[in-house]
């Protein structure tokens, strides 16, 4: 269960923020939840991959990796719910 547990907090995280940031760019809130989610996974996973993100900036510790976890998967909700957003404004 330990591995799986960073990808649920990336999911978590894009599931929380995607949604707010489409709303935010006026598209529908139910498609930025699925945005959210897959967004989270990608962006989570790619940050993890890269060797960027919010590991590098907080503290060693299991709490700071979870919610470096969370913050990753959170931009990249964001980012795909922003731009699921932008898509779906205008219908």
């Amino acid at each position: 269960m330990e591995p799986y547990i960073p990808l649920i907090l990336n999911a978590v995280g894009g599931l929380v923020i995607g949604p707010i940031v489409s709303k935010a760019l006026g598209g529908k809130g139910g498609t930025g939840a699925i945005a959210g989610i897959v967004g989270g996974l990608a962006g989570g996973y790619g940050m993890n991959a890269a060797g960027v993100g919010f590991q590098s900036l907080l503290s060693d510790g299991a709490l700071m990796n979870h919610l470096a976890s969370f913050l990753n998967g959170g931009v990249g909700g964001g980012v795909i719910g922003g731009i699921l957003g932008l898509v779906t404004k205008g219908r």
